[in-house]
């Protein structure tokens, strides 16, 4: 009969060591709304809008970059504009060597 759960098992011979990315991307893909029946599903049956237009795209968008500027200033984040040939790793590294270690995100 075992006496032991793996995790008593395991206390005090497993060392668990975490190393983490400096950067995390997220990309989603939605195949179907990247077609002109798909946009108008989405405004038809997700946002309720019977008649669909390209003006009902831009206050989504403009909401969502409103709502990225009230995070930038409240957790009072730099942003950061890249010029067209600049290496963002090379930035980020040097970034990264003066941040004060402190989880959260380092820049916009």
């Amino acid at each position: 009969m075992i006496t032991q759960t793996i995790g008593e098992l395991l206390t005090d011979r497993v060392t668990l060591e975490l190393e983490g990315i400096d950067r995390l991307y997220l990309n989603a893909y939605q195949p179907g709304h990247q077609t002109g029946g798909g946009v108008a599903h989405f405004f038809k049956q997700h946002r309720g809008k019977p008649v669909v237009s390209t003006t009902l795209m831009a206050p989504m968008t403009k909401a969502f970059v409103e709502s990225i500027k009230r995070f930038i200033a409240a957790e009072q984040i730099e942003m950061v504009r890249f010029e067209k040939s600049q290496r963002k790793d090379n930035f980020t590294q040097a970034y990264v060597k003066r941040h004060d270690g402190r989880e959260g995100v380092l820049y916009c």
